[in-house]
């Protein structure tokens, strides 16, 4: 097969990293990583857009004034009366990009990190979760309240125990952090229909109380591309891996679909980020449904990684897209999620039919 100089093995990569390695990657990758304020174009049918990059550019704008500013101490016989006048992030609110799939959040996010100049981190909220799944929720406050700002990209409550665990990461975390989310649901609505939501209005009300939402109206992008699409000529896969020649420094690589599931089984998920970090193009083949939803949901954070670094996939499979997940899946409590994947499968993968 041609192309072997561009060629990558997955057992050839090492997923032995810290989760002090880690936290530093946390932030824009190749798609986001030239997202700026200048070069996002709201659509001119939707007002919203406009509204929202402004308001953003000029929220970081005021923070970085303030997270920069020189910190003058007057001392005075009587400064023991004096209230100090630093009182922490309470006049920067935090906010809550609510909108639908493709409509420019995460570049917006994305922007806002590009922009910020302080301590920043930028990830998924399936990222944040991962972590303190990985390190505990008392670790993860601690390690994130030393950061300025919270940049989490597609918010989703999906069950009662992350309810409770977001409610007491957003309480006791320094209140000096700006956090800034997207969502495709708004505050009150998260859990809907997926558990009895009502049983956590405290820890609810924790969550909503901590931002203020703004809206961002517009169609997905992504739908006016082909969705799912096919290659236009007739080359084989294979002929078609071995023509590829990756477009950066990254390599291109070729692994049967359950010899990646095995992979992506066996390491950590905060970890995943190490194949596409690696991989301009990954070529899968004989993909198959998903029997498990943890397997699922674990292929649906490797392609959120897929889909930051810019990572194209080329996939071959005796199944169609709709095949991939269940019914009983996308009517579970991660609805939103695997289809968040599938949309974002539409823009990366090139689909190859047996």
């Amino acid at each position: 097969m041609i192309g072997v100089d561009y060629e990558l093995r997955l057992p050839d990569l090492n997923f032995d990293v810290s989760v002090e390695i880690s936290l530093k990657n946390l932030k824009p990758h190749p798609k986001f990583s030239n997202c700026s304020f200048e070069n996002y174009y709201p659509d001119e049918k939707y007002p919203s857009q406009h509204f929202v990059k402004q308001m953003l550019f000029e929220k970081i704008s005021k923070y970085n004034d303030y997270k920069n500013r020189p910190v003058i101490r007057k001392k005075s016989l009587f400064s023991f009366l004096t209230k100090s006048e630093d009182n922490g992030n309470r006049s920067f609110k935090n906010a809550y990009l609510d909108g639908g799939f493709g409509v420019g959040k995460t570049h917006l996010l994305a922007a806002c990190y590009n922009v910020a100049k302080c301590k920043k981190a930028f990830m998924s909220f399936s990222e944040l979760c991962y972590y303190i799944n990985y390190i505990g929720l008392n670790e993860s406050i601690e390690i994130f309240s030393d950061y300025d700002l919270l940049l989490i990209d597609e918010f989703e409550i999906d069950d009662p125990a992350t309810v409770r665990i977001m409610a007491k990461f957003f309480s006791e975390l320094n209140e000096d952090t700006l956090i800034i989310t997207t969502s495709n649901t708004l505050p009150g609505d998260l859990g809907k229909n997926r558990f009895q939501a009502d049983e956590f209005k405290r820890e609810m009300g924790v969550i909503a109380n901590t931002f203020k939402v703004v809206i961002v109206e517009g169609e997905d992008y992504r739908s006016k591309k082909e969705i799912w699409k096919r290659t236009l000529d007739r080359k084989p896969f294979e002929v078609v891996y071995g023509e590829y020649i990756p477009s950066s420094d990254r390599k291109k690589m070729i692994v049967s679909f359950d010899e990646l599931m095995v992979q992506l089984e066996q390491v950590h998920p905060f970890r995943f980020f190490v194949i596409p970090e690696n991989a301009d193009a990954i070529f899968i083949r004989d993909m198959k449904p998903f029997p498990l939803l943890n397997s699922a949901l674990r292929f649906t954070h490797f392609v959120d990684l897929c889909y930051y670094y810019n990572t194209r996939l080329f996939i071959k499979s005796e199944y169609d897209l709709k095949d991939i997940f269940s019914e009983e899946m996308l009517e579970s409590c991660f609805e939103k999620k695997l289809k968040r994947c599938i949309s974002r499968l539409s823009e990366l993968g090139i689909f190859y039919h047996n």
